[in-house]
């Protein structure tokens, strides 16, 4: 039985570390890891489940979850690590990060499996780097302290597109993105600081992204018929999504320092902002709604598009993308009811339509209101940003008086507060001049 969810773990995902040289499967040892490698197999053999607890590769997971204690009393070594990552949970893969270094896998090593702890190590940091930038969190993992090479893993080139070493670079800008602009030190920076370290990372981000093949580079129209098997569809989609997802941050944290301010670079802030939502949208037609699709993908990124596209459309309804802006809304939340229904229900996705409704009878009704404005030509790209109100803050008598500028910052300020919900102080596009 493990041997085939093995083989499925191949077809799905590619040979990994599990596998030898010579692609037989290996003796599976401890029990922990056996039953991890069974639950992973049985969640893209249709065993899997969306609801927590139910379903047989969940029952399986019970089963080496409940030996997790007994992992962290063996010696701290390179299987030890591989079970506890092979997990993929938030706070044990924390625990994953933690025991990578405990058993030195971030130091360079001469031993006789040096490649596989290199790999071990990189797996460990592409995830929790990627998952504590998502929470919000510190990661454990030290970048000045990391001595080990990156491996070529030749299972995961595609053509002229090495995988691998493209989620280590994105983890890597993840991982200075909160340093530089999200971390506690970080709130103490000036307007001018804030504002060169969000330019730099910017650069760093285009400049990957140039060095993505355009099969799989970012900002091309993503076809699934070029590709020839599921491992590369599903590197594209996180290519493509870690490529956005960093956009929309840097972008929304711009027009959050640079709030109740005239600046010129706003208007290409918004736009970009609102491609990218798009982009993220229009990807959605290749998501597979399976269990073992992972939530940043199926539900994350497409929902925060949703809202970003939901602000714009109400607050600049006379804005010239609008109504494609409404069209994209629609196909988005249709995507969200069809998830619906292939988890029976358990994520409820259908109940996001009433915002594709009210932005559709908000659209229409201000369309009506501002006919002089359509015919005199008003695109409503006349781009202006307005000191805000206490009310359209949101911080009840709060004012920019009130606070300095340094005490009114980040404090408290989390990754996912730049996502969905009105923008502080910013007036996306003025619907008339």
């Amino acid at each position: 039985m493990v041997k085939s969810r093995v083989e499925v773990l191949h077809r799905n995902l590619g040979p990994s570390s599990i596998w030898n040289q010579s692609g037989e499967v290996p003796r599976l040892s401890p029990d922990k890891a056996r039953h991890l490698i069974d639950t992973l197999g049985c969640e893209f053999d249709g065993g899997g489940s969306f609801a927590p607890g139910d379903g047989e590769a969940w029952g399986l997971f019970k089963v080496a979850l409940d030996l997790y204690p007994r992992v962290l009393l063996l010696n701290t070594d390179l299987l030890e690590v591989q079970a506890i990552t092979a997990m993929i949970q938030g706070k044990i893969i924390s625990e994953a990060a933690r025991v990578a270094q405990r058993a030195f896998l971030n130091k360079a090593s001469t031993s006789s499996d040096a490649t596989i702890r290199s790999r071990a190590f990189w797996v460990v940091y592409y995830i929790e780097k990627t998952v504590t930038f998502h929470h919000g969190t510190t990661s454990f993992i030290v970048d000045c302290d990391i001595g080990s090479p990156i491996p070529i893993v030749q299972e995961a080139v595609f053509g002229d597109f090495d995988w691998f070493l493209t989620s280590v670079r994105f983890a890597r800008l993840y991982s200075r993105t909160f340093t530089d602009l999200f971390s506690i030190s970080a709130t103490t920076n000036s307007k001018t600081a804030y504002l060169a370290k969000i330019h730099e990372l910017e650069m760093l981000l285009e400049q990957q992204c140039q060095m993505i093949p355009p099969q799989f580079q970012p900002g091309t129209k993503l076809r699934p018929q070029t590709f020839s098997h599921p491992c590369e569809i599903a590197a594209a989609l996180r290519v493509h999504y870690h490529y956005h997802e960093l956009k929309i941050a840097l972008h929304r944290l711009k027009l959050h320092v640079t709030r109740g301010q005239s600046s010129s670079q706003s208007p290409s802030d918004i736009i970009e902002m609102m491609n990218s939502a798009r982009a993220v949208i229009d990807l959605t037609r290749v998501i597979y709604q399976e269990s073992s699709t992972p939530f940043f993908i199926m539900i994350f990124m497409p929902l925060t598009a949703l809202f970003i596209l939901f602000d714009l459309i109400i607050h600049y309804p006379a804005h010239h993308d609008a109504r494609s802006n409404l069209v994209l809304l629609e196909s988005v939340t249709g995507y969200f009811s069809a998830l619906e229904y292939a988890t029976s229900g358990y994520l409820p996705g259908s109940m996001l339509i009433q915002f594709a409704s009210i932005a559709r009878a908000f659209h229409s009704s201000s369309q009506r209101a501002h006919v002089e404005d359509i015919n005199s030509g008003n695109s409503g790209m006349g781009i202006t940003l307005d000191h805000p109100t206490p009310e359209t803050l949101g911080t009840g008598s709060s004012t920019n008086s009130q606070m300095p500028w340094e005490s009114r910052l980040t404090p408290g300020l989390e990754i996912m507060d730049l996502f969905g919900g009105p923008l502080l102080g910013v007036d996306f596009f003025s619907a008339s001049n």
